[in-house]
């Protein structure tokens, strides 16, 4: 996979001004946060810009990603599409540009870092999912007022000094 994603660019860093389009279609395996992961082939189609200070990537990425709904655990399978917009460089400073090296650019970290931030951190397989047992724990229920609230025994030592009983 990483070959496919090291791309050639001496030639048109040599003229500043001019562009490349590259369409790449690549598996991954391993690209995830704590509960989704990227699942099936990643569709890329950029633009490569040379620029005076190197090169302007543009483009979008396309993917499908599955994880479990945090409320029924149940799976959910669903299609990414992420834009992005990235600056590689010969000289990269601090971490906002990429490396140009040796007149390529390994495109893996710009895509694999633009897929797992996209992914969604708690998976919801839908905004009215009520969870696997919506009897039982029951959500959305209204706040009752602070002198409805049943009070915990723990503190009846505290209360009994405020009221002084």
């Amino acid at each position: 996979m990483t070959s496919q994603l090291r791309v050639p660019v001496a030639e048109l860093l040599r003229r500043p001004g001019s562009h490349r389009e590259l369409s790449i279609h690549v598996d991954v395996d391993g690209w995830a946060n704590s509960d989704a992961e990227i699942h099936g082939p990643v569709d890329i189609r950029l633009q490569l810009d040379s620029v005076v200070s190197g090169l302007e990537i543009t483009g979008s990425l396309e993917t499908g990603w599955r994880g479990a709904c945090r409320r029924c655990l149940e799976p959910i399978e669903q299609t990414l599409q992420q834009d992005l917009r990235e600056m590689f460089s010969i000289a990269p400073t601090d971490d906002e540009t990429y490396p140009i090296q040796d007149g390529e650019v390994d495109l893996t970290p710009m895509v694999r870092d633009c897929l797992v931030l996209a992914l969604p951190i708690a998976p919801l397989c839908s905004e009215e999912c009520v969870g696997p047992a919506p009897d039982a724990y029951p959500m959305n229920q209204p706040e009752l007022p602070a002198e409805e609230r049943p009070k915990d025994p723990r503190w009846a030592a505290l209360d009994a000094l405020r009221t002084g009983k």
